[in-house]
């Protein structure tokens, strides 16, 4: 391929399906790795999944390809049998798709959300691990041309990342919500319950958000399930506060569409770097093209209350007393009704 020269969407996807499958055949061949201590592969599983995450982001943000891929192009891992054989498979499909990008669809995205940033990340990941596993030589990677700057900071060890350890990304949720302008405390106990972080708006805005309950998950490899969001949403409920879900990990299907029918703000390490607090997911993209139907929002597929309890006084579906959904997104606005007790906690102050 000539510089200058557009990518075609199938030579994307003719090193995207084996790396995939290749990372993670090495994923779980260190799941069951007697060599490695137990910091050596909690660390080493974080660098894979921040490493596979942005394969899967540019394989979804890439052109679909103009052939059919599943019987082209083989989704099997390349051979290895040493550590350092798998790598060096993972990393020259990685520059492959470098030289890919910076030719073709690069004028189409964002710079930070551009496949090359993708692929970028995932090679520091790989290259990171390569620092981290003592069975590979760091001497066997393969030079590649990218800029220098800080790694990332989901791609090292730091103090307070580990297995059943959270202290780091409470940490970093508690300076968001300081910054957002709330006084934020870790580690509270509700009922006996733990819980990682609440939050307390300094100047009130009269908003169900003036109250936050924060629950944060920095897992490496294991999925949120909706146990997970259950809890947080229940401890919500009980402080009479908003939920928020702060991940490093993946969330499945049934957690996701959870999140957004209970209006979870859930956040990423990106997430933390914005000016104010992310409002909820309320809508899935649709997957298909052209495809015009209507989208039904958060609070359609959620339904209503039980008949017998519809119209009583504060059966509102709310976090915080004193407000009740309107529309079909996010927005609350304060109850007026007199007939509703269900008063403002901030009333009067």
């Amino acid at each position: 391929m000539t510089t200058g020269e557009s990518s075609r969407p199938d030579e994307y996807y003719e090193q995207l399906l084996p790396l995939t499958a290749t990372v993670e055949s090495v994923r779980e061949a260190l799941e069951s790795e007697q060599a490695l201590t137990t910091e050596q592969q909690v660390t080493a599983q974080r660098l894979l999944f921040v490493s596979l995450r942005p394969i899967k982001e540019a394989r979804r943000i890439l052109p679909e390809p103009e052939s059919e891929i599943d019987t082209q192009y083989i989704r099997t891992a390349d051979p290895w049998d040493e550590y350092e054989d798998a790598l060096v498979h993972i990393e020259r499909r990685l520059d492959q798709l470098l030289q890919y990008s910076y030719h073709g669809h690069s004028g189409s995205y964002p710079s930070s959300n551009s496949p090359k940033a993708k692929f970028q990340t995932a090679l520091k990941g790989i290259m990171a691990l390569r620092e981290t596993l003592p069975l590979v030589l760091p001497e066997g990677s393969i030079s590649v041309d990218i800029p220098d700057h800080r790694p990332d900071v989901d791609t090292v060890a730091v103090d307070g990342r580990g297995h059943g350890d959270g202290r780091w990304l409470e940490y970093q949720l508690q300076r968001a919500l300081t910054r957002w302008g709330y006084q934020a405390e870790t580690r509270q106990t509700l009922f006996g319950l733990e819980v990682d972080v609440v939050a307390r708006r300094k100047s009130k805005q009269g908003e169900p958000t003036d109250w936050i309950v924060g629950q944060c998950k920095d897992w490496t490899s294991d999925p949120v399930t909706p146990a997970t969001l259950f809890r947080l949403c229940t401890v919500a409920f009980a402080c009479r506060a908003m939920p928020v879900l702060c991940h490093t990990t993946e969330m499945t299907s049934r957690t996701e569409d959870l999140a957004r029918q209970f209006e979870v703000r859930v956040l990423e390490l990106k997430d933390l770097d914005r000016g104010e607090l992310p409002a909820p997911h309320v809508a899935k993209p649709t997957t298909e093209l052209q495809e015009w139907g209507a989208q039904y929002r958060a609070r359609d597929d959620r339904g209503t209350f039980p008949l017998m309890f519809r119209g009583e006084p504060g059966k509102h579906f709310s976090y915080v007393p004193g407000f009740a959904p309107v529309g079909r997104d996010a927005d609350y606005e304060p109850i007026e009704n007199e007939r509703d007790d269900d008063s403002h906690p901030a009333a009067g102050h």
